[in-house]
């Protein structure tokens, strides 16, 4: 499979830990260009690409094929719009749009131009979730009695990122919820009903940084929590079945590991967690996680570029997250 020329718009934490690192390693892509305005970090890191400080360069250039979007998520939509213009396929960094309309526009223009367009649901192939897709397709969640997903942390205002400044679809319900509500109804389908409650925790915050989501599947409801203020984290999965209890308690290690400089392709890489399986005879016995590695999404990213195969994550269920967020947000 010839590599699929890459240009990464956006060098912050996104394209330097999430994006670069993958594009890097994977055989079937070749990383081209960043567009690192404000410094030159990029070609420290990778001295054979080229720094661009304007987009258009990136665009202008031919010989990149795919673009992949990490600038803050208030700009995603004119950005990926305008790849999509010089005919470019696109990656965008969840969320993937901050409005279902602009969702729907992307979509129309790739389909109209025959492009490959996605968001980086990269949670999907953490360990606990790629434990939890093993775990269903075994049947052991015929009969669900209830699911929580949370994402707790600790992180103070922080007044100059873009986060924090109230930007349309610019915030942690947006931010964090496209990776639950991608997770939910990719394991369980589409709610019956969903409640919902955001509000403001942290003292100075601007935008809603605590909120908390029902979906009512009718026999069951999935809980989907997220908190700015948490020195002690919930439980990232806890899943009740008429199986027993699957309770994942961390993050996936693989966030971790990019940061402190250990890249996908070193042994050590990728998730090696234990959760807990509480069974019906009152034990429980600690059990490891699927390994997961990000790599794992640009191998079926490339597959529906080159091979015209049904990507994992369609532009659909991208859109269909953001009308989700976007129901949430108007309540």
């Amino acid at each position: 499979m010839k590599p699929i020329v890459t240009g990464v718009l956006g060098y912050g934490f996104s394209g330097r830990i999430f994006h670069c690192p993958f594009i890097d390693a994977h055989e079937h892509f070749e990383l081209k260009t960043v567009v690192q305005r404000h410094a030159n970090t990029a070609k420290d890191d990778y001295p054979y690409i080229h720094v661009a400080k304007d987009y258009q360069e990136l665009l202008d250039d031919e010989e990149i094929e795919l673009v992949v979007i990490t600038t803050p998520s208030h700009l995603h939509f004119e950005h990926a719009k305008q790849a999509l213009e010089k005919n470019k396929h696109v990656l965008i960094e969840k969320p993937y749009t901050a409005t279902y309309e602009q969702a729907v526009e992307l979509n129309r223009i790739a389909d109209e131009r025959n492009l490959f367009i996605s968001a980086y649901q990269n949670r999907r192939y953490d360990g606990d979730f790629l434990t939890l897709s093993e775990l269903k397709k075994q049947g052991m969640f015929e009969k669900l009695y209830e699911v929580n997903m949370v994402w707790d942390f600790h992180y103070p205002v922080q007044e100059e990122n873009w986060r924090e400044q109230d930007y349309e679809g610019a915030n942690f319900v947006f931010d964090l919820g496209a990776h639950f509500i991608d997770q939910a109804i990719h394991l369980f389908g589409e709610p019956r009903d969903l409640y919902s409650i955001s509000k403001k925790v942290r003292e100075g915050s601007k935008v809603n940084d605590w909120f908390e989501i029902l979906f009512d599947y009718g026999d069951y409801v999935a809980r989907i929590k997220h908190s700015c203020a948490a020195l002690i984290e919930e439980p990232r999965y806890t899943i009740q079945t008429n199986q027993g209890t699957y309770q994942f308690h961390k993050m996936g290690e693989q966030e971790p590991q990019l940061i402190q400089g250990v890249r996908p392709l070193d042994p050590d890489y990728g998730d090696n967690a234990l959760y807990d399986y509480y069974k019906l005879d009152g034990t429980m016995e600690k059990r490891r996680v699927v390994k997961g590695n990000y790599l794992m999404f640009y191998t079926q990213m490339a597959k529906a570029i080159r091979l015209g195969e049904q990507p994992e994550v369609t532009k659909e269920s991208a859109a269909k997250v953001i009308q989700y967020l976007e129901r949430i947000a108007n309540r």
